[in-house]
C-alpha cells in the first residue's frame, strides 16, 4: 500500500481519478509487481499523486449519489473494467469480475459490499446478468475496483489522492514538471499523465444568445450537459419544450422528466407485443417536442449481443487494404478511402443489409434511416415514420430471429477496434477533418451504443400519452424575437414553437472554452505546453504513444494525455469482456511506457529538480500496516469551513458509511483502525490509513465512531487540539460500566451529565461536539440531499464551542445534511437512546420544533 516517500522516489502525477486514469494505474501496478521491475524499483520506489476533486475510481461522470433512473446502456454481464486473456498486451493479465459477477459475489458474500446504503444495496442484490444497472451502481463497482487496485499495489509503488483541481502545467526543468493546484502548493512531477474525463464547455456565442433570449422572454434554455447536471426544475409542468437531440442524453432526460416527476409505466401487452407498456402521467411533466438530424433515437440494444452471429476475420478493413489506398504521403481520405471498405464488410457479413442506391453515399441507409421522408410530408407522416422505425427496431433487435441485428452490432464493434489501431488522426488527410472521428463515432454510437429496449418502449408509450411528440429528421431550431418563442422545423414539414429549448447532448469538445482550467491552460498563451489538433478540432494533439505534442510540433517526453478531449479515437474507459478491448490495450501500453521511464529515472539517487519529501506528520505506522506518507505533503494550507478534512477513528459500520459519504462529497478522509493499510484501502478507496495520533495533527474534524467504552479509554493526548464528533451511544454492559466509572470520576453522583459531557471531561484537550449518533449507519449513504431540498434530513449538533459547532455543521452540509444547533453540549442528552430526539427522521424545521417541545417537557 502506501509507504513513506523518499527524496529519491520517482514522482508520477496523474491528473484525473476516473476509470481511465485508474485503469492506467492498475496496469502500472501489475507490471511494477513483476520480479525484474520490482527489483529495479526497490532502490527508490515510485510515488503516484492522483489529483481529482471527484470520487477516485468513479470520477465525475459516474456518481453513487445520482438518480437510480439513469441507467447503463449495456447489460451487467457486458461490463468489465478488468483485463482478461483475450487482451493483447505486454503486461500481465489480472482478471476480475464483470459487473454482473461482482453483484453475484456480493449476494453470495464472497465480495464485501461497497455500501451500507439499503437502496443501493438492494439494486446490487437485484442485478442479474441481463440487467441494465443504474449508473450509480456502476459508480460503486468502479469505486470498488479502485480499492482493489490500491490494495494490490506492490510495496515499491505508493499513492496519495489529492481532492482538488489541477489548474495548470508548467515546465520545472528539462525533465520535470509542476502541476498547479487550486488553493494548494504545486505538485512536482518527474512524469505526468493528464487523464481528465469528459468535461463541460463554457457557452459558445450562439448558446449564450439562446440563454439570453430565454431570459428576455421568460422562457428556459438548458445547454448541453450531463443529464444529472441539467437544471430540469426550469421546465414547468405542461410547458411546451423543444428537445434537440435523440441520443442517450435525451433518454436520460426523458426518464427524469417523467418517472422522475411521479409518472409511471404499466404493462399493457398486445398480441405480438408482449412487452408493450402504457404511461400514467403525474401531471408534472412538460410536453416534449423531440427532433434531431436523424429524427430517431439510437438503436435498441440487441438481445444476446455476445452470442455468435457470423462475423469472422475482416477482409476489407485490414492494415493491407488501408495501405493500398494511401496517397504518396501515407494518408487517407476517410469518406473516399475508408467508408467504402466499411460498407463492403457490412455487405459481406450482414447479407440482408440494404445496398447503397446509385449516387448514394455508402452506409447512408444506416446513418440516415429517414432520408426518404420529404419536406412535403405531413406532420402525421413524420410521426408515423418515427414510430414505425422504433417499432421495427425493437422487433428486429429483441423479438424472434435477431441474428442480422446481432451480426451488425458485432461487426461494428470489431470495426471500431480495428480503426482505433489503424487510423490515428495523423494518418488522415485534411479533407477528413470533421468527418473522422466525429462522423464514425456518431454512427458507431447510433448502432451499437443505444439504450435498453424498455426505454424505447417507454418512449412509444409517452408518445401515445401525448407527453412526447416527434419532429422528424433534419430538425432545425431558431429563436423568434417577434413571438419570443423558440421555433423548431423538422425536415418533413413539422413546425412548432415553444417557450423552452433543451439541447439533449454533451457539450462539443473545446480546449479553449473548456470549464476545466487545466485544459484551457494547456493551449493558451506563452506558457502553453500543447496545441490543438489540426485533425480533431477542439482536442489536444497527442501522438501514437499518447505523448503531448508541443506547440513547435515536437513530442514531450514524460508528458502524456488520454481521454475524450485528446486526438485519440474515443474509446470507453471499461469494456465488454473477452473482446480484446482497445481501452485495456491502450492503458497497458501507456503504463508500460511510464514504468520504463520511471525505471530509467530510478537509477539515480539524486536527480536535478527532485524535491525531497516534507517532514512527515503522519509517519508512525498504523496498527498492522506499513509506515505512511504525509497526507498533507505539498498541501500545507488550512481547510476552509466548507471543506474540512475528516478523520475517522474506528472504521466500523457507522465510521465506514461516514467515510464513504465524505469521500463521495469531495472531502479528504483519514482513517485510523486496527485493520492493515491494504485492507482499509480496499474497503475505503481514496481514504488515507494513518495512526490515531495523526488524526488530531492533520484533520480538522475527528469522528469518534468506536464504542463508548473505547472512547472513554482513549489517551486524551492522542486527540489534543482536535474538534471531536461524539457519534457514540451507550449500548451494552461494557458501556454501562465505563459510563458509571466516568460519572464517579467526574463527581456526577446524580447522573446529571450527558455522555458527551462525560467524554469531554475525559478528552480535556479536545473540543467535543455531539452529532451523528442518531442516524443509522445504513441511512448515512442513502439519505443525504442537496442544499435546499425540501426533504433534506437534519442532524442535531450540540457543543460548548460555537466555532467547533460551525465546523461540524459545515461538514454535515458537505455530507448532504442540515446541521441544527441545539445549544450547549448538555443538550446532547436529548439525543441519547430513549430521549426525544434520538429516533425519527426530521427536516430542519421539524427538528427545531421537536427540540422546543422537548425543552418544554424537560
Amino acid at each position: 500500500m502506501t509507504s513513506r516517500i523518499s527524496a529519491a522516489s520517482t514522482r508520477l502525477v496523474i491528473v484525473g481519478g476516473g476509470p481511465r486514469a485508474i485503469g492506467v494505474l492498475e496496469r502500472l501496478g501489475a507490471s511494477a509487481a513483476l520480479p525484474e521491475q520490482a527489483a529495479q524499483l526497490a532502490r527508490t520506489g515510485l510515488h503516484v499523486d492522483i489529483v481529482d476533486p471527484h470520487m477516485p475510481g468513479a470520477g465525475r461522470i459516474w456518481r453513487a449519489t445520482e438518480s437510480p433512473l439513469l441507467l447503463m446502456n449495456s447489460r451487467a454481464a457486458d461490463v468489465s473494467i478488468f483485463t482478461d486473456d483475450t487482451v493483447d498486451c505486454d503486461g500481465p493479465i489480472v482478471a476480475g469480475p464483470s459487473l454482473a459477477q461482482w453483484a453475484d459475489g456480493i449476494r453470495r458474500g464472497t465480495i464485501a459490499a461497497p455500501t451500507a446504503g439499503t437502496d443501493r444495496l438492494a439494486e446490487i442484490h437485484a442485478l442479474e446478468t441481463t440487467s441494465f444497472a443504474s449508473r450509480r451502481v456502476q459508480a460503486l463497482y468502479l469505486e470498488w475496483f479502485f480499492g482493489q487496485v490500491l490494495s494490490a499495489l506492490p510495496a515499491t509503488v505508493t499513492v496519495a489522492v489529492h481532492r482538488t483541481t489541477a489548474t495548470a502545467v508548467r515546465r520545472r526543468g528539462p525533465a520535470s514538471w509542476s502541476v498547479e493546484l487550486e488553493e494548494r502548493d504545486p505538485l512536482p512531477a518527474d512524469l505526468l499523465v493528464l487523464a481528465a474525463g469528459h468535461t463541460d464547455s463554457r457557452p459558445s456565442a450562439a448558446r449564450h444568445e439562446l440563454a439570453a433570449f430565454a431570459r428576455r422572454h421568460g422562457g428556459a434554455y438548458l445547454a448541453p450537459s450531463q443529464a444529472g447536471d441539467a437544471h430540469l426544475d426550469q421546465l414547468a409542468a405542461g410547458q411546451e419544450t423543444i428537445v434537440r437531440g435523440m441520443g442517450l442524453g435525451f433518454i436520460d432526460l426523458m426518464a427524469l422528466l417523467t418517472e422522475g416527476r411521479g409518472g409511471r409505466f404499466e404493462p399493457s401487452p398486445l398480441p405480438g407485443d408482449p412487452d408493450r407498456v402504457e404511461y400514467r402521467p403525474s401531471g408534472g411533466e412538460p410536453r416534449l417536442w423531440v427532433g434531431s438530424r436523424r429524427g430517431v433515437p439510437y438503436h435498441s440494444k440487441v438481445r444476446g449481443e455476445g452470442d455468435p452471429a457470423g462475423p469472422g476475420d475482416l477482409v476489407h478493413v485490414t492494415a493491407e487494404k488501408l495501405r493500398e489506398r494511401e496517397d504518396a504521403q501515407g494518408r487517407l481520405d476517410f469518406r473516399a478511402d475508408v467508408v467504402p471498405l466499411i460498407a463492403a464488410e457490412v455487405a459481406r457479413w450482414v447479407p440482408d443489409a440494404p445496398r447503397a442506391q446509385p449516387r448514394e453515399e455508402p452506409l447512408a441507409w444506416l446513418d440516415d434511416p429517414l432520408a426518404w421522408l420529404g419536406a412535403d410530408a405531413s406532420g402525421r407522416a413524420a410521426r408515423d415514420a418515427v414510430v414505425r422505425h422504433i417499432e421495427h427496431d425493437l422487433r428486429s433487435r429483441t423479438q424472434g430471429d435477431v441474428s442480422s441485428a446481432r451480426a451488425l452490432f458485432q461487426l461494428l464493434l470489431r470495426l471500431h477496434g480495428v480503426l482505433v489501431d489503424q487510423l490515428p488522426a495523423s494518418r488522415l488527410r485534411e479533407s477528413s477533418r470533421g468527418v473522422y472521428p466525429h462522423w464514425w463515432h456518431s454512427l458507431f454510437s447510433f448502432v451499437d451504443s443505444g439504450p435498453p429496449p424498455h426505454r424505447l418502449r417507454q418512449l412509444l408509450a409517452l408518445e401515445r400519452a401525448g407527453v412526447v411528440r416527434f419532429l422528424g429528421p433534419r430538425t432545425r431550431v431558431c429563436a423568434d424575437d417577434v413571438t419570443g418563442r423558440f421555433v423548431a422545423r423538422g425536415g418533413a414539414g413539422v413546425q412548432v414553437s415553444a417557450t423552452a429549448l433543451v439541447d439533449a447532448f454533451l457539450p462539443e469538445p473545446s480546449l479553449v472554452e473548456s470549464t476545466n482550467p487545466l485544459l484551457r491552460d494547456l493551449v493558451a498563451g506563452e506558457s502553453a505546453v500543447g496545441r490543438e489538433s489540426a485533425a480533431a478540432a477542439g482536442k489536444l494533439e497527442v501522438d501514437a504513444r499518447y505523448r503531448v505534442i508541443a506547440p513547435d510540433g515536437t513530442a514531450h517526453e514524460g508528458l502524456w494525455a488520454v481521454g475524450p478531449w485528446t486526438s485519440e479515437l474515443p474509446i470507453g474507459a471499461f469494456a465488454r469482456p473477452r473482446t480484446n478491448a482497445p481501452c485495456h490495450r491502450r492503458n497497458d501500453a501507456l503504463a508500460r511506457e511510464i514504468l520504463d521511464a520511471a525505471l530509467a529515472l530510478s537509477g539515480r539517487t539524486a536527480r536535478p529538480g527532485a524535491v525531497p519529501a516534507a517532514p512527515s506528520r503522519a509517519g508512525r505506522a498504523a496498527p498492522g500496516g506499513p509506515a505512511l506518507s504525509d497526507p498533507a505533503l505539498s498541501d500545507p494550507l488550512p481547510r476552509a469551513l466548507t471543506a474540512p478534512r475528516l478523520g475517522i477513528l474506528g472504521p466500523g459500520k457507522i465510521g465506514t458509511a461516514l467515510a464513504r459519504t465524505a469521500l463521495r462529497g469531495g472531502l479528504e478522509v483519514q482513517v485510523a483502525g486496527r485493520a492493515a493499510a491494504p485492507a482499509i484501502a480496499a474497503k475505503l478507496p481514496g481514504a488515507l490509513p494513518v495512526d490515531a495520533e495523526a488524526l488530531a495533527m492533520t484533520c480538522d474534524v475527528v469522528a469518534l465512531t468506536v464504542p463508548l467504552h473505547v472512547a472513554l479509554a482513549i489517551d486524551p493526548e492522542v486527540l489534543r487540539g482536535a474538534i471531536v464528533i461524539d457519534a457514540t451511544n451507550p449500548w451494552g454492559e461494557a458501556d454501562a460500566l465505563a459510563v458509571a466509572a466516568a460519572r464517579l470520576g467526574a463527581g456526577d453522583l446524580r447522573d446529571e451529565l450527558s455522555t458527551s459531557e462525560l467524554l469531554a471531561t475525559h478528552l480535556t484537550g479536545s473540543r467535543v461536539v455531539k452529532a451523528l449518533n442518531h442516524i443509522g449507519y445504513h441511512d448515512v449513504e442513502d439519505q443525504g440531499r442537496e442544499s435546499g431540498h425540501p426533504r433534506r434530513r437534519a442532524i442535531a449538533v450540540a457543543a460548548d464551542d460555537s466555532r467547533a459547532a460551525d465546523v461540524v455543521a459545515a461538514l454535515l452540509n458537505r455530507l448532504g445534511y442540515d446541521g441544527v444547533a441545539l445549544g450547549a453540549l448538555a443538550a446532547g442528552r436529548h439525543l441519547e437512546p430513549g430521549a426525544g430526539l434520538f429516533s425519527g427522521w426530521s427536516t430542519r424545521d421539524e427538528l427545531h420544533r421537536r427540540h422546543r417541545e422537548q425543552v418544554r417537557v424537560a
